[in-house]
């Protein structure tokens, strides 16, 4: 659980650290950890060899001796080495770390950290002999030992503190290229008059052709908004067209609707089709041209429902459903008239469609629009793949909804409880 939690805890700060920072940290961290036990094995070797040393030493004496001894021959020790006839000849305080029975060379494991290594041999008329070598004289000492480790350790922390000096100086100059690509990025902000220059020279390695795959990728997308803006301008002229000449026609003829009486409410049910088809020519090209400054003419919100309530009203009674409508504030505020008409429009015309309660419930606040209609069980999965933005819809659908109320930044939600179908617009943006 401990491990965990400390595990979590490293990969939290991990992920707060930059690219550079965890290279650093990274590097560092497994440099010191290689140092360290490579100045352990090294120290682990060293101490190794002189106790082989010292064994090998007195192994050799060992067998001299036992050489002359056969030969009935004084041997004379080298330095430091006693030999014993008997284990009770044996200084007491070495004689209790001593196995007195088995022959070898072993090291004396003395608790004041006194350096002895000793051999038991036996001889040719079957005596067994004791040998004490005394290697504190020669070995290092134990205090000289802590103070080399200091040095050591000291070196080692100067030589780890020049080192990520000269490392952070290495990796800055490498990454200073993937910085500048980060900042012809955030200064290409797709204006006419924005260029992702490929100005570094070394195109053989990574950063060379990461900043020529982004250049490349930066004129497509370049010539891809060219092409946009000039189908959008293309697409503006056309579209307007023929929508200008139904317009006029439909004026033509409303002025021989006095001698046709019947023709008075189709044509004006014609006319709103056609301004209601010219406000969504509009918000779409904004939409594709990501542009907020198109539409400025601002109206109420309470006002712009009530053209809304009005131009459905027909199709709400052809279909057997009445349209109620609650404002619990006087306080309206302004909207944008055209991209509202076309997100409250989509709302009421899909609770029309998908409504099968009688009643569909708008409501206005102070700053927001909501519309509420009853569904059978059957007909959930349908509406809601209408929500989810798979399906466009009977209209413009939830995915050019979104777009604008992300455009104007109006907040919108929905919410299916049951059979209960309840959509809110909040216009305080």
């Amino acid at each position: 659980m401990f491990l965990s939690d400390c595990q979590s805890k490293l990969a939290r700060f991990a992920r707060t650290l930059s690219l550079s920072q965890r290279v650093k940290a990274t590097f560092i961290a497994s440099f010191s950890v290689f140092c360290i036990l490579s100045l352990l094995v090294v120290f682990a070797a060293t101490k190794g060899t002189e106790d082989y040393i010292f064994e090998k030493q007195l192994s050799r004496a060992v067998t001299q001796f036992s050489q002359n001894y056969a030969q009935r021959h004084t041997f004379l020790f080298p330095e430091g080495i006693v030999a014993y006839a008997r284990f009770a000849d044996i200084p007491p305080l070495l004689a209790e770390y001593i196995d007195s029975t088995t022959p070898g060379v072993f090291e004396l494991e003395h608790p004041d950290e006194q350096d002895f290594h000793y051999a038991v041999a036996r001889m040719p008329d079957n005596s067994l002999y004791y040998f004490i070598y005394d290697v504190n004289e020669v070995e290092i000492s134990e205090n000289l030992e802590r103070m080399m480790m200091q040095i050591i350790f000291s070196s080692f922390t100067l030589f780890i503190l020049l080192f990520f000096v000269i490392f952070h100086l290495v990796l800055k100059r490498s990454l200073a290229p993937m910085f500048t690509l980060i900042e012809q990025v955030k200064k290409s902000d797709g204006s006419s008059d924005a260029r992702f220059i490929n100005e570094y020279k070394y195109e053989d390695d990574e950063i060379g052709l990461l900043n020529k795959t982004l250049a490349d990728y930066a004129q497509r997308i370049e010539a891809f908004v060219q092409r946009e803006r000039e189908f959008t301008s293309f697409a503006s002229h056309e579209l307007r067209t023929p929508v200008t000449v139904i317009k006029g026609a439909n004026e033509l003829l409303k002025l021989h609707s006095e001698r046709e009486p019947a023709l008075a409410k189709p044509l004006a049910r014609l006319e709103r089709a056609v301004n209601s088809m010219e406000d969504m020519i509009t918000v779409l090209l904004e939409l594709a041209r990501e542009d907020k400054t198109g539409q400025t003419a601002q109206a109420e919100l309470a006002s712009v429902v009530e053209e809304v309530l009005l131009a459905f009203q027909c199709q709400a009674d052809k279909n057997g459903k009445t349209l109620s409508l609650i404002a619990s504030s006087q306080n309206s505020p302004s909207i944008t008239r055209v991209n509202g008409l076309i997100v409250i429009s989509n709302l009421v015309r899909n609770a029309i469609q998908h409504s099968t309660d009688a009643d569909i419930e708008l409501r206005v606040t102070d700053s927001t629009f909501s519309v509420s209609n009853t569904l059978q069980p059957g007909q959930s999965a349908h509406v809601r793949e209408f929500f989810s933005g798979t399906e466009q819809g009977y209209g413009l659908g939830k995915i050019i909804v979104e777009r604008v109320c992300r455009q104007q930044n109006w907040q919108y939600t929905q919410r299916i409880e049951g059979s209960q179908i309840c959509v809110t617009i909040d216009f305080s943006g």
